[in-house]
């Protein structure tokens, strides 16, 4: 099964607003419950807030990517291993 989280990934990163799972599935052409699940795991993404869904009255999630400086040290435990 090939992985959506590059593509989740980069759309986040181009609308630093974020983006429900929703916008996200529109954009990238991916089913609305593959980017559902796939968001459980993708690396650097978070709910930043919630706003009132279309549809039902409902919350639901705005999702950004986190901006992680280049320079960002890694715990010794990670840059040990080889």
């Amino acid at each position: 099964m090939k992985s959506n989280h590059n593509t989740i990934r980069k759309v986040l990163i181009e609308h630093p607003d974020g983006l429900t799972s929703r916008q996200i599935s529109e954009m990238t052409g991916i089913s609305y419950r593959s980017v559902r699940k796939s968001l459980e795991s993708v690396f650097g993404v978070y709910i930043d807030r919630y706003i009132t869904a279309r549809y039902r009255n409902n919350l639901t999630a705005v999702w950004v990517v986190v901006d992680v400086p280049d320079n960002c040290p890694k715990p010794d435990h990670i840059r040990n291993k080889k």
